[in-house]
This record gives C-alpha cells, structure tokens and sequence, in this order.
C-alpha cells in the first residue's frame, strides 16, 4: 500500500492507484473539472515524493506553463501513485 497524503489527510491505496480515482473515491478539497488537462482547475502541490507520481505528460505540461505554476505542481487528473506522496491544494 502507498501512502497519499492530501492536505494533512493521509489515505491508503494500491500503487497504480490514479489521484482521480482515489478523489472519486474519498472526500477531499482536489477539486476536478474537465478531468483531461485542460481546464487546470485540479492543480496542486506536490510537497514531497514527487518521484513518485508518473511523470509530466505534453498535455500537462502545456497546461501548466499556461497556469505559469512551477514544476512542484501538477495536475491531479494526470497523476498516478506510486510510492508515498504528499500534496497539498494549489491556490
């Protein structure tokens, strides 16, 4: 099991696990709009274990440059766990 901490929260789940489905799943302050980065409303912060979460696709990152957010932030819609990470909620 890997550990996601979200805003202090932590949560349980299989690595492999998407932030999306663990977001479906439990309640927390990610909050999700297009769900395929483009809108960029689930931005958030990765505070530790970035390596962790699978790497930045072209569509993301152009999302994020968009944003002009830095690379401690991610789409949460395109992330999948795999180890222990802790993010917070972009403002």
């Amino acid at each position: 099991m890997t550990e996601v901490t979200i805003a202090g929260v932590p949560f349980e789940v299989p690595a492999g696990t998407t932030l999306q489905q663990l977001c479906d799943t439990h309640s927390t302050p990610v909050v999700f709009g297009c769900r395929a980065a483009q809108c960029g409303a689930c931005v958030i912060r990765v505070t530790s274990g970035k390596e962790h979460l699978s790497p930045p696709g072209d569509d993301e990152m152009n999302v994020l440059d968009v944003l002009g957010v830095d690379l401690d932030h991610r789409l949460a819609c395109q992330c999948t766990v795999f180890g222990d990470v802790s993010l917070e909620v972009a403002e």
